[in-house]
């Protein structure tokens, strides 16, 4: 019987071999007979017809399986940048990470980027150089790439000694290898105090040592093997369950993170979610976070041994599925919301694109399609621009418009067609401004008049809305109608989204026989919209903060680079015979480097860029 959960992730770079580990995962652990594979399309977490079709990971999977009498809920991630929505979602459900590292092709771009984010977060990580079997695989080169490009506080748990023709022999360290024991000792003062004063380290203080370490996200334990040849993954399982850690709830109230959101074959929405705290159980009546609306729990699933199963409850750490309920989104919270160092904020899409039907019968069928699709991906922002009609969609880069034309066309049968990927901007008042349409005036048709103050913020302070109209002279439900309106406005603006803009509500007319809620839901946009012009808008755009990584000699080449892209360079190191320079950059300028900066090192250079702030756009003379 199972008495400890955890929460498992696996992330790695495109093709390092992610999928094949947890196919060999599930079999050592009992609950496939036999391995699939990632060019027949036969795996198991895999299991969508493009996936399969593909070779890669596209959508968050989750399964379960045991590792002696701890419970693994492991959730399969994509490993490619245009997905790091999905794994950024999927990282705020985890306790701990294995990253995977191909001991041929060494530590690559994505794999980087994505420790880099689990570094920020504190993540336990568990690092495995899988691939140890192929030709050209180098472990040793590959741990000295790790010393250099992600971390030196790694820890070899294992002797790895190369054969001939390639072969590998690896053998798990035990307490008496010193070579094993030094490495954790050099990490804690304390311990190493003791042992330069000739006192003797026991086993029980260097594995409570490394376990806190690791648990902290302040040590990586390093394992290596083949996935696909059965090499050292018994050895990886002991040290997963070993070294992670299982999060401790800080509380009894319910909590539990929504991560996923899928429809199945007969369209029915299933929620995904990782409880923190408290439990749910079938008949429970809980709520979403941030709303007053009640859900009563029915249909109530779980994860166990690679199956869906019917749940009576499902307890703190553990994964559940619920079905058909409207009220529960992606990245949202059911009962309370938690805080936490998982729960940063979202790495948010910084391009737009057009979507439009092949055939124009086809629309509503393409937008219902879309509906479906940003339920199970919140951050795919899709609009309809009602000044043009366009439908506009949001998202982070040209593979994901190859996976979402396939998707449409395989799924829900629309062709689409994909135009105009032009970098997200935003907009802002140039200065404060009043403006008010008043119930009667020539041409407003609706039984309302709403006046408002709008006024620019500091950057980076977002959008701020505030009433002083008083809820004795309008009730709430039309309050929230102004508020729902001024929001869509904002979302639209003239041209773009508003940033860092505070609106006020200050004056209305109101007719208690005629005017309904509907009638200030649809004049607050009108309202807005008028203000913005009033007060006149600059264009602002994306800057990113930047890390070049680069061999050295590319100096010149580089830095003339830079200076077209109109990037700042703040700062210049070396790291061995590794270049580094930061500072920032525009995201448009710079959106298509990393594909040139290939070409420019030979494939070695790497390219990282983190959002920063929206600025007013250089083209407005502030570049």
């Amino acid at each position: 019987m199972e008495n400890r959960i955890l929460n498992l992730g696996i992330l790695a770079h495109v093709d390092a071999g992610k999928t094949t580990l947890t196919e060999s995962l599930l079999y050592h652990s009992g609950i496939i007979k036999s391995r699939g594979s990632v060019d027949r399309g036969t795996t198991i977490t895999d299991s969508l017809e493009l996936e399969q079709k593909r070779g890669m990971t596209i959508k968050a999977s989750t399964v379960s399986f045991p590792i002696g009498d701890v419970k693994i809920n492991l959730i399969d991630t994509p490993g490619h940048v245009d997905f790091i929505g999905e794994v950024e979602r999927s990282l705020r459900a985890l306790d701990g990470v294995v990253l995977v590292i191909s001991a041929r092709e060494g530590v690559q771009p994505q794999t980087r980027i994505l420790f880099h984010q689990m570094k920020k977060m504190k993540m336990p990580v568990i690092l495995f150089i899988n691939k140890t079997d192929r030709v050209g695989a180098d472990y040793e080169a590959v741990l000295a790439q790790i010393r250099t490009q992600l971390s030196t506080r790694i820890i070899q748990m294992q002797e790895v000694k190369r054969m001939p023709q390639q072969d590998y022999t690896i053998r798990e360290y035990d307490w008496a290898d010193t070579v094993y024991t030094e490495q954790i000792i050099m990490c804690s003062e304390k311990l190493l105090e003791k042992y330069l004063d000739g006192g003797k380290v026991e086993a029980e203080e260097l594995e409570a040592c490394l376990r806190f370490r690791v648990g902290k996200g302040r040590q990586y334990p390093v394992y290596a093997g083949s996935a696909l040849k059965d090499l050292g993954i018994e050895q990886l399982m002991r040290g997963i369950v070993r070294w992670l850690p299982v999060r401790k709830p800080e509380n009894s109230r319910l909590s539990a993170y929504i991560y996923k959101v899928e429809h199945d074959e007969c369209g029915h929405k299933k929620v995904f979610f990782r409880v923190f705290s408290g439990t749910i159980s079938q008949k429970d009546r809980v709520s979403a976070a941030g709303t007053d609306q009640e859900i009563t729990i029915n249909n109530l699933m779980t994860v166990s041994r690679g199956r869906q199963i019917p749940a009576v409850k499902v307890g703190v750490n553990d994964i559940g599925i619920l079905t058909d309920i409207p009220a529960l989104s992606c990245g949202g919270f059911i009962g309370e919301a938690c805080g936490g160092k998982n729960m940063g904020r979202l790495m948010e899409p910084m391009l737009c694109v057009n979507v439009a039907p092949a055939e124009a019968g086809d629309r509503y069928r393409l937008l219902d399609a879309l509906n479906v699709l940003t339920e199970e991906d919140p951050l795919l922002k899709v609009r309809v621009s009602e000044q043009t009609g366009e439908i506009l969609m949001d998202l982070f880069g040209k593979l994901q418009i190859e996976i979402l034309r396939d998707t449409l066309a395989e799924r829900f049968g629309v062709k689409a067609e994909f135009s105009g990927m032009k970098t997200i901007c935003r907009e802002k008042p140039v200065s404060a401004a009043c403006a008010e349409i008043r119930m009667g005036e020539k041409r407003n048709l609706h039984r309302a008049g709403i006046g408002i103050r709008m006024e620019p913020l500091e950057a980076g302070e977002g959008n701020r809305y505030e009433t002083q109209v008083s809820f004795g002279f309008i009730e709430k439900s039309f309050q929230n109608a102004v508020r729902e309106g001024v929001w869509k406005a904002l979302e639209e603006g003239l041209e773009y989204a508003v940033a860092d803009t505070r609106i006020v509500f200050v004056d209305a007319d109101y007719d208690s026989v005629t005017s309904t809620p509907a009638d200030y839901r649809r004049l607050a946009p009108l309202v807005v919209r008028k203000a913005l012009r009033q007060a006149g808008v600059i264009k602002l755009e994306p800057v990113m903060s930047y890390r070049l990584f680069a061999p050295s000699g590319c100096e010149k080449r580089l830095m003339g680079r830079l200076a077209n892209m109109q990037a700042s360079i703040d700062d210049v190191g070396y790291n061995g015979d590794e270049l580094e320079i930061s500072g920032q950059v525009p995201f448009d300028t710079a959106k298509e480097f990393q594909v040139e900066l290939k070409s420019m090192t030979g494939g070695m250079g790497i390219f990282e860029m983190e959002f920063l702030e929206y600025r007013r756009c250089r083209q407005e003379g502030n570049g």
